[in-house]
C-alpha cells in the first residue's frame, strides 16, 4: 500500500463502490419492473374475467326475456349463458394474441378440454374452495405467456342444465353433470401476451440505468474535483515543500487558503515545524562543533582508559598464571614428600611387632591424616586445572559395581574411625555406562567423605545404585542420617570454599572443595547432581547418569 498513491486508492475505491452499487441497482430495478409488470398483467386478467362474468350474468338474467314468445309462452331459443360466454371470448380473441376460453374436466365440448396449466388450476380449485384464481408465466402454443385462470361459481340458474340428477337430459339436449351449489363450474382461462410488457420492462430498465449512470458520474466528478482541489493539491504542495527541506532549504512556508479544515491544520503544523527547524539549524553548526570537540576529548579519555585497562588485564593475567603455576608447583612439591610419608608409614605399620599396638596405632594415624592431606592437595590441583580449562575426561565403559567396591575400600577405614556404619548396595540390573572411572570414583569418595564427616557417632551412610524406571537413567544415591542442610544452603554447598557453619558437630575441618569438584566432574561427564535434605534428618545426594550414556 505504501507504493500506491492516494489518488489511485481513491479512484479504485470509488470504482469498486460504483460497480457494486450499479449491479445492485440493476438487479433491484429489474426485479421491481418485473413485479410491477406481473401485477399489471394480473390486474388486466382480472378485469377481463370480471367483464366476461358480467356478460355471463347478463345472459343469465335475460334468459326469461329471450326464451318467452310473443304470446307469452316459453320457447327455448338455444342462446344460453355458456354459449354466449364462449362466443364473446372467441370474438374477443380473434385477430389478437389474447385468448379467453372456458374449460372444465369432462366438458360437453371437446374443444374445452383443459391443457396442463388449466388442469393444474382446476385441481387446486376442486381441492380447496378458498382458492379462486391461479396465474403464472407458462407455455401456451409454444410461446411464453402470462396465464390466468379463475374458478366459476355454481348458482341456482346453473343447476337447471348441470344439476341433479346426473345423467338427466336438460333443455339443451345434454346430460346433466349432477352439480351442486358447492361444485366448481369450471374455470375461465385468459392468456395475455408478454411481448409488449417485456419490451416495456427493458425500456424502463435501460432508462433507469442511464439515469443512474448520469447521476453517479456527476456525483463522482464533483467528489473528485472537490477532493483534488481541497486535498490532493495541498498534499502535493506539501510533498514539494518536504523535498525542499530534504535539500536543506528550511525557509519554507505553505499557503492554506484552498485547503480543507483538516489539511489546513496539517499545513499549520508543517509551517510551525519548518520555522522551528530553521531556527534550530541556525545554531546547529556551532552546537555540532562544540559536541564534536567534546566527543574528541571523550574519545581521547576512552583511549587512555582502554590502554590502562589492557595493561591491567595483562598484569592480572600474569598474576593469575603465576598463582596457578605457584599453586600447581606447591601442590606437586607437597605430593612428593606426602607420598613418601604415606609409604614409610605403611611400611612402618606393617613392620611393627604385634606387642607394640600403640606404635602401630601411631603409624596408622600418620597414614590416615597423610591420605586426607593428599586428597585435599588433589582437590586443589583439580580446581587449578578447572580454572585453567585443562580438565580432561575419559569416555569409556565402566562397571559401577567396581567403582563402589573401590569407594567402599577407601571409605570403610574412615567410617570405622568415626564409628559410622558405611554400607553399599548395587542393583543387579545396573548396566555399564560411559564415563571416567577415576573421576566418578572421586565424586563418590567426596560425597562419602562429607557424609561421614557430618554424621554423628553410631549413624549410617549408605551408597546405593539403581535404575530409575521412569526415564531409564542410572542413579547413584548417597544417603546419611547426619545433621542435614538448611534449605538456603542447599545450592551454596556446591560453591568453592563454602562450608556450612556447624562447629558443634563437625569432626574436622575441610577445604570446602569436595562438593564443588563433584558438580564439575558431573558436568564434564554429562551427569547431574541434586540434593535433598532437612535439618536434623540427614541428606541424600543423587548423581544421575542419563540413559543416553548407557552402554548398548
Amino acid at each position: 500500500m505504501k507504493k500506491i498513491s492516494l489518488k489511485t486508492i481513491y479512484l479504485v475505491a470509488l470504482s469498486a463502490v460504483f460497480s457494486v452499487s450499479f449491479l445492485m441497482f440493476v438487479v433491484f430495478d429489474l426485479q421491481s419492473q418485473q413485479k410491477q409488470t406481473e401485477a399489471a398483467m394480473l390486474e388486466e386478467a382480472r378485469t377481463f374475467a370480471r367483464e366476461m362474468d358480467a356478460v355471463w350474468q347478463f345472459m343469465d338474467n335475460s334468459q326469461t326475456v329471450i326464451n318467452t314468445a310473443v304470446d307469452g309462452s316459453y320457447e327455448f331459443k338455444g342462446l344460453h349463458c355458456s354459449k354466449v360466454g364462449k362466443s364473446v371470448g372467441a370474438l374477443f380473441s380473434k385477430g389478437s394474441d389474447y385468448t379467453i376460453r372456458y374449460t372444465n374436466f369432462n366438458p360437453r365440448n371437446v374443444q374445452d378440454e383443459p391443457d396442463g396449466f388449466e388442469a393444474k388450476a382446476l385441481e387446486s380449485f376442486n381441492a380447496d374452495s378458498s382458492i379462486t384464481e391461479h396465474y403464472e408465466v407458462a407455455d401456451f402454443q409454444g410461446a411464453e405467456r402470462f396465464r390466468y385462470a379463475q374458478a366459476l361459481e355454481v348458482d341456482k340458474s346453473c343447476l337447471e342444465c348441470h344439476g341433479e340428477p346426473a345423467g338427466e337430459i336438460d333443455i339443451t339436449g345434454k346430460a346433466k353433470e349432477g352439480w351442486t351449489l358447492d361444485s366448481v363450474g369450471g374455470a375461465i382461462s385468459i392468456v395475455i401476451p408478454l411481448d409488449q410488457q417485456q419490451q416495456a420492462v427493458r425500456d424502463n430498465v435501460v432508462r433507469d440505468v442511464v439515469y443512474f449512470l448520469l447521476i453517479t458520474l456527476l456525483i463522482g466528478a464533483v467528489v473528485y474535483a472537490v477532493t483534488t482541489v481541497f486535498v490532493f493539491r495541498p498534499l502535493n504542495c506539501m510533498k514539494l515543500a518536504f523535498a525542499e527541506m530534504g535539500e536543506g532549504r528550511l525557509a519554507v512556508s505553505l499557503d492554506d487558503a484552498n485547503a480543507a479544515k483538516e489539511i489546513s491544520r496539517l499545513i499549520e503544523r508543517f509551517n510551525s515545524t519548518a520555522a522551528e527547524l530553521h531556527a534550530i539549524y541556525g545554531h546547529l553548526e556551532e552546537q555540532v562543533e562544540s559536541r564534536t570537540d567534546d566527543l574528541r576529548k571523550a574519545n581521547t579519555a576512552l583511549e587512555r582508559q582502554r590502554d590502562t585497562l589492557e595493561h591491567l588485564n595483562t598484569e592480572l593475567a600474569k598474576e593469575t598464571q603465576f598463582k596457578s603455576d605457584l599453586l600447581s608447583m606447591v601442590n606437586h612439591e607437597l605430593r612428593t614428600p606426602l607420598t613418601s610419608i604415606i609409604t614409610f608409614a605403611q611400611i612402618s605399620r606393617e613392620a611393627c611387632p604385634p606387642d607394640r599396638e600403640s606404635e602401630r596405632h601411631s603409624w596408622e594415624e600418620i597414614e590416615k591424616n597423610s591420605q586426607i592431606l593428599l586428597a585435599m592437595i588433589n582437590d586443589m590441583l583439580d580446581i587449578a586445572r578447572s580454572d585453567a580449562g585443562s580438565i580432561r575426561t575419559a569416555c569409556e565403559p565402566m562397571d559401577l559395581g567396581d567403582i563402589v567396591c573401590a569407594v567402599k575400600g577407601t571409605m570403610t577405614p574412615l567410617a570405622q574411625k568415626y564409628s559410622v556404619a558405611f554400607c553399599t548396595q548395587v542393583s543387579s540390573d545396573v548396566p555399564l555406562v560411559n564415563g571416567d572411572f577415576e573421576k566418578t570414583q572421586r565424586m563418590l569418595e567426596n560425597l562419602a567423605s562429607n557424609a561421614i564427616k557430618f554424621t554423628p557417632d553410631g549413624g549410617t551412610v549408605e551408597l546405593s545404585i539403581n535404575v530409575d524406571e521412569s526415564d531409564g537413567s542410572v542413579r547413584m544415591r548417597m544417603a546419611d542420617d547426619g545433621i542435614g542442610i538448611a534449605p538456603e544452603d542447599q545450592e551454596r554447598i556446591f560453591e568453592r570454599f563454602f562450608q556450612v557453619d556447624s562447629t558443634s558437630t563437625r569432626k574436622y575441618n575441610g577445604s570446602g572443595l569436595g562438593l564443588a569438584l563433584v558438580r564439575e566432574y558431573a558436568a564434564v561427564q554429562g551427569f547431574s547432581v541434586s540434593v535433598e535434605s532437612e535439618l536434623g534428618r540427614g541428606s541424600i545426594f543423587v548423581i544421575s547418569i542419563p540413559s543416553g550414556l548407557i552402554v548398548g
